[in-house]
């Protein structure tokens, strides 16, 4: 065959779709489950797909849909209205609600058509008669029906508990003010309100006031004056519903069958949750739940977490824009306008590896081309700023990292993109360990004398100015180190600090509980640490007095100097560990895990989570007393085999070990789910 008659056939076959698709719709008898004829118009779309039931309100017919029903047809979904029993050409004597048999008369000739996917049905209906029809048939017909619209209308508590139930199905709720049945306009709002599913849409046209009350909805339409504003009626005083309503349907039976974009009134309260109650992480929960059924639902619009990211930004708040930022891309992970709005926040935390990783996506995404820019928007200027984003904070990444040379005690810094934030702290002088009456406090609130008798004798030690970790290690920090060493994560890591059982299968990445990038890493070695202060000192290159670098752990003198922060109280904020609830994370108020770090408030001299949350490594080699300890701030070292010291305490411990004094040991290759650590820096 020649190409050119093919050409001819295929535009033939176009042509005819086009004629088939503008014929006028069939006539059709249907039978009540009594016999009763009803007549319906069947409106044939072009190829095989969904199909529409409509239903119309008790004083019209079902020509009161005709603004909508070719136009269905046209975009691909076969349609059928109904005159219901008693209106119009159907017979029978008018009835409050139609029939079951009727209702399933019309739903069972649409699902028969040869060209109608039987399982991909919308249902809309039109005051209280469509609208009660319109539930009752979802309702009956809960597996087929994949959407709903209703306008101007009510129903019953059978139909009410369905939609309460029916998290599944979107649905378009349309009312007007001034419609002349009040109330109608409260009853479209409890559907609305009642409705359980996070697809759903609800379409108001305001009035001055509402129109007074004559009669209720009525096949008698002297009874009440029409003013074009109830149910079908919308059409000729808003002609832009019956597209509204076209193309509702296209998405929720075309372009993403049962789903339609998240309206941020139906997400409301867990938007508000997370603005304002701290709520990103329940949100977080509700969406795993809520996947576990339906792995495409959406719980809130992205735009509008986003906005909410982004006024913590504004505020000053980047730790809580991180969080929100992070809850939106678990949401909407393809977009690249979340990667790179979280890219932005990741910067201004301080977080640039992951700010750098983002931003990469970001582009990657976009040059794809595989993607909308995002859920809400895909046009060329968007694409353009959300690239001129990430490409700006990829830019910011690269500039060259300065040493702090002559930084003031309490400055803030980080040595490249992908170094921990440090604080520098000044030099000084504190008495280290614990007094006879700290020590039978301890043993009186849930310690023992002999647990410790090792924080004595009380010695003053001097320590010359350092900087320190402004957190924990984070687990993201020290991903980045794993990934770009291959660093291993061992052989097991002991779900049980109580009894060193390792456990295979449980490591940094796998702790047996979730952790957010933020969250402190755990299950790493004291060897782990070194491992890791390594590889920073083969970043930065930054001469140092021990050759090495300059990056190292705290010795665990400094730890309890950082601790103290010039206090002398058990606690760095005082001697009642009543407070630790405000200032700490341990067994008490952890919920048996770990919290991502700086949730907290600092301790006076800018250090976060210095006491609870994880146990942190120390240089030194553990001695059962201080009476040979160093009194300059060195570590105390006996050699490669010793104990080494970890401070802090942690999420799974009392708050009587919170104390700045509290001591532990354990071996160099012990892993255990509340070990992490920070790291010290020597400064010029």
């Amino acid at each position: 065959m020649k190409p050119i008659q093919v050409c001819l056939i295929l535009a033939a076959l176009a042509s005819a779709a086009v004629l088939r698709a503008q014929q006028p719709p069939r006539v059709v008898d249907l039978k009540g489950s009594d016999g009763t004829l009803l007549k319906a118009s069947y409106f044939a779309a072009a190829k095989p797909g969904p199909g529409v039931l409509l239903f119309h309100q008790s004083n019209r017919t079902r020509q009161s849909w005709d603004e909508v029903a070719p136009k269905l047809a046209a975009a691909g979904i076969h349609t059928l209205t109904v005159d219901s029993r008693g209106h119009g050409e159907s017979g029978g004597k008018l009835e409050g609600q139609s029939s079951v048999g009727d209702l399933d008369a019309a739903f069972q000739y649409l699902i028969s058509q040869p060209d109608v996917a039987r399982d991909v049905i919308g249902v809309g209906g039109a005051g209280w008669l469509g609208v009660g029809n319109s539930t009752e048939t979802a309702r009956r017909h809960s597996a087929a029906v994949k959407s709903l619209a209703l306008l101007s209308g009510e129903t019953l508590r059978p139909q009410l508990q369905f939609l309460y139930e029916a998290s599944q199905l979107p649905g378009l709720f349309v009312y007007s003010d001034d419609d002349e049945y009040p109330p109608t306009q409260e009853a479209m709002q409890l559907l609305y309100a009642t409705s359980s599913s996070p697809s759903k849409k609800l379409v108001h046209y305001s009035a001055a006031q509402e129109a007074p009350w004559l009669w209720y909805e009525t096949s008698d339409p002297s009874k009440v004056p029409a003013n074009g504003a109830h149910g079908t009626d919308l059409f000729k005083t808003h002609p832009d519903l019956p597209g509204i309503i076209v193309d509702w349907f296209v998405t929720t039976l075309l372009t993403t069958p049962g789903h339609a974009p998240a309206d941020p009134l139906a997400a409301a309260p867990i938007l508000n949750a997370v603005e304002f109650a701290g709520g990103a992480a329940h949100a977080s929960q509700q969406l795993m739940e809520a996947r576990k059924r339906d792995p495409q639902v959406q719980l809130w619009p992205e735009i509008s977490m986003s906005i909410i990211g982004q006024d913590f930004m504004r505020e000053g708040e980047p730790k809580s824009a991180v969080e929100v930022l992070q809850l939106n891309l678990l949401a909407y992970p393809t977009s690249a306008d979340a990667n790179e709005t979280l890219a932005e926040a990741y910067v201004a935390d301080g977080q640039n590896d992951l700010a750098r990783r983002h931003a990469q996506t970001s582009l990657a995404l976009l040059d794809a081309h595989k993607q909308p820019a995002s859920s809400w928007t895909d046009t060329e200027q968007y694409r353009g700023e959300i690239r001129r984003g990430a490409q700006k904070t990829l830019e910011q990444l690269d500039k060259p990292a300065v040493a702090p040379v002559g930084r003031a005690p309490g400055a803030v810094f980080r040595d490249c993109p992908a170094c921990p934030e440090m604080v520098v702290l000044p030099a000084g002088r504190f008495t280290m360990g614990s007094t006879a009456s700290e020590k039978s406090w301890a043993a009186s609130h849930g310690g023992s004398l002999k647990s410790v008798a090792d924080e004595s004798p009380q010695r003053v030690v001097s320590v010359r100015s350092l900087a320190l970790g402004m957190y924990a290690v984070t687990r993201g920090e020290y991903a980045a180190f794993a990934r770009e060493t291959g660093h291993p994560a061992g052989d097991g890591c002991g779900p049980d600090s109580f009894k060193w059982n390792k456990q295979a299968g449980v490591t940094w990445q796998n702790p047996g509980f979730s952790q957010t990038e933020r969250d402190p890493v755990v299950c790493v070695s004291w060897q782990d640490a070194r491992a890791y202060v390594a590889w920073l000192n083969g970043n930065v290159r930054i001469a140092s007095t021990s050759g090495d670098g300059p990056y190292r752990l705290p010795s665990e003198s400094e730890w309890e100097y950082a601790a103290r922060a010039g206090t002398t109280t058990r606690f760095w904020w005082g001697d009642d560990d009543g407070g630790a609830s405000g200032h700490a994370w341990y067994k008490g108020n952890s919920g048996g895990h770990t919290h991502p770090v700086g949730s907290k408030p600092a301790n006076l001299l800018g250090l976060y989570d210095m006491v609870g949350n994880v146990w942190q490594w120390t240089e030194d080699c553990y001695a059962d007393n201080y009476g040979n300890a160093p009194t300059d701030g060195s570590p105390a070292e006996t050699g490669d085999t010793c104990l080494r010291v970890d401070r802090g305490s942690s999420w799974l411990y009392p708050a009587w070990l919170l104390r700045s004094a509290t001591r532990e040991r354990n071996h160099a290759d012990y892993r255990d789910i509340i070990m992490g650590f920070r790291v010290a820096r020597a400064l010029p």
